[in-house]
């Protein structure tokens, strides 16, 4: 019978094969032995496998997983959580933009308190260029704004879970873009879990974040909202118990904000469509959405069918 590792760290990677080694050294040196490392591989198209066959050749507890296309960090992360089998679970971005000794710290936190189920990092000093620095002020208003969520920070780069509420969370996660944290921490949160926040510094690295993808996680987030009314509906029309003082439908918040989302979302939705050009693709880029249909699960009379599922089921399952 094989021994349950203390810790998973989960690394999302794209384009990042020359940070991979650095990083697991780092984990190596700064977390415990029995660590496991699964790498997450979201459609590279550099050299990522070069650089894994090495690293997998001279670590034991390193695991790599395969996504033939870019699905979204989203995506990643939760088919790295789901494959876990650690007693604790942790994701960081694969080039230490936070370092993995924050992880150590989070980790002893949880051990000292069993009462808390997670510990998510808090960037207090975040060194990036203008625009991510301007795209997470926005994005954190928002949220706050539509789910009075009482984190200072939803989108720093390392989160830390009991691997059961890691598990019930991300099993049913439908966000694929950098959305996915407020899902996660949402879920864990109407189910009552206590989450601490750890201040952490972010270091000054290269960012991912385009305009089109800014745009999309906006449209996303709205579904998250949309969802979240339909859940506080279905609550108040069978009379069910509040699990969570955050689900108050007929607060005044909710009747102003609802009608003026959808404007919003159509605007928003124009601009995405504007934004992401397909001339703009990069060949390479258009290989992968050729695969899109081979990924693709599907029914028993072979049409293809979506893994988001309905508005009505997004927190009912």
């Amino acid at each position: 019978m094989t021994n349950t590792p203390l810790l998973s760290i989960i690394l999302p990677s794209y384009n990042n094969g020359e940070c991979l080694p650095a990083t697991i050294e780092r984990i190596r040196r700064v977390c415990p032995k029995d660590t496991e490392v699964i790498i997450v591989v979201d459609g590279s198209t550099d050299e990522t496998t070069r650089f894994l066959s090495r690293i997998t050749a001279q670590r034991q507890h390193v695991r790599v997983i395969h996504h033939r296309m870019r699905r979204g960090k989203g995506v990643a992360v939760r088919s790295g959580v789901l494959s876990a089998r650690g007693q604790l679970i942790a994701f960081i971005d694969a080039d230490m933009a936070i370092d993995p000794s924050n992880v150590t710290r989070g980790l002893k936190w949880l051990e000292r308190d069993y009462s808390l189920k997670a510990v998510i990092a808090w960037r207090k000093i975040y060194h990036t260029n203008w625009m991510r620095r301007l795209a997470h002020t926005i994005f954190h208003m928002i949220a706050f704004l539509l789910f009075r969520m009482p984190y200072h920070d939803t989108q720093a780069p390392m989160k830390i879970f009991r691997a059961s509420v890691a598990k019930a969370a991300f099993s049913r996660l439908q966000t694929t873009s950098y959305a996915f944290d407020v899902e996660v921490l949402f879920r864990a949160m109407v189910r009552g879990n206590r989450i601490g926040e750890l201040r952490v510094l972010q270091r000054k690295t290269r960012s991912s974040l385009r305009w089109h993808l800014m745009l999309y996680t906006l449209i996303e987030l709205h579904r998250i909202y949309r969802t979240y009314i339909a859940q506080c509906v279905i609550r108040a029309l069978l009379k069910k118990r509040k699990r969570h003082n955050t689900i108050d439908l007929f607060s005044l918040r909710h009747l102003v904000l609802w009608p003026l989302s959808w404007p919003l979302l159509w605007f928003t939705t124009c601009l995405y469509i504007l934004a992401k050009k397909p001339a703009n693709l990069t060949p390479a880029t258009r290989a992968h959405r050729t695969l899109r249909k081979h990924d693709a699960p599907r029914t028993s009379r072979g049409n293809l069918r979506s893994d988001r599922g309905g508005s009505l089921g997004f927190f009912l399952r």
